[in-house]
C-alpha cells in the first residue's frame, strides 16, 4: 500500500509490454465446512485477475443460463434460494402436489478441469490477443512451481489426494482461491448447463 501508485504503474507497464509474469502463490488449508486447500495468488496477480474478469465478464454472462450463480453480482445464495423456492412452489402447485428433485455434484471439479478445453472455450468469445494471452498464461500457470506453504505439512496430508492440487495430473486443475478460477469454472460448466437446460 505504501507504494500503491508505483506498483500499479509498474504492473501496467508490464502488461502493455507483454512482460508480465505470474508471481508466487500462497497455499494454506481451511477446515470449515470441510478440509481443503486454498491457493491464493500474489496481490499483483489478483489485480490482473480482475483485469481479465472485467474484460470478459459481460460477454460470458450473457451466454450463461439464468440459474448460474457463482461469481455473478446479484446472483448469490439468497437469489438462488428465492429461485428454488419459486420453482418448488410452481411445480407443486403451491405445495399441493408431490415433486422430486435431483441433487448432483461434479466430483473433484476444480482438479478435473482440462486446461486445453478451458482455453478452447475461452477463445470462443475472446478475440483480443492481449486478453487471450493473459487468460492462457493464468490457465496454464502451475502454482506448484513457486509457492509458499502457510499451513503445517500435516494439514496438507489430511486433504484427500484426489482433492489436492499438489497431486493433480499435468494439464488439469485450477487453483481454488482465485477469482479467475471461479469464473473460468462457470465458463467450463456452461457447456453442461446449456445441455441440461436445452437438450
Amino acid at each position: 500500500e505504501a507504494n500503491l501508485e508505483k506498483n500499479l504503474v509498474s504492473l501496467y507497464d508490464d502488461l502493455c509490454q507483454g512482460s508480465y509474469k505470474i508471481g508466487r502463490s500462497v497455499a494454506f488449508i481451511i477446515t470449515h465446512p470441510k478440509i481443503r486447500e486454498v491457493w491464493a495468488a500474489d496481490f499483483r496477480d489478483r489485480v490482473v485477475h480482475h483485469v481479465i474478469y472485467n474484460a470478459i465478464r459481460d460477454r460470458y454472462e450473457r451466454h450463461f443460463i439464468r440459474d448460474n450463480y457463482a461469481c455473478i453480482p446479484g446472483r448469490g445464495t439468497h437469489d438462488g434460494l428465492h429461485r428454488v423456492s419459486g420453482f418448488a412452489r410452481s411445480i407443486t402447485e403451491s405445495w399441493s402436489k408431490t415433486a422430486y428433485f435431483m441433487r448432483a455434484d461434479v466430483a473433484n471439479f476444480f482438479n478435473s478441469i482440462d486446461k486445453n478445453i478451458l482455453i478452447y472455450l475461452t477463445n470462443k468469445l475472446v478475440h483480443e490477443e492481449w486478453v487471450r494471452n493473459l487468460i492462457q498464461q493464468v490457465i496454464l500457470h502451475d502454482p506448484r512451481n513457486n509457492f509458499s506453504m502457510r499451513s503445517p505439512q500435516h494439514w496438507f496430508d489430511k486433504v484427500p489426494r484426489h482433492k489436492s492440487l499438489l497431486h493433480a495430473p499435468a494439464g488439469k486443475s485450477l487453483p481454488i482461491g482465485n477469482l479467475t478460477s471461479q469464473f473460468f469454472a462457470n465458463i467450463y460448466m456452461n457447456e453442461l448447463d446449456q445441455f441440461i437446460k436445452h437438450t
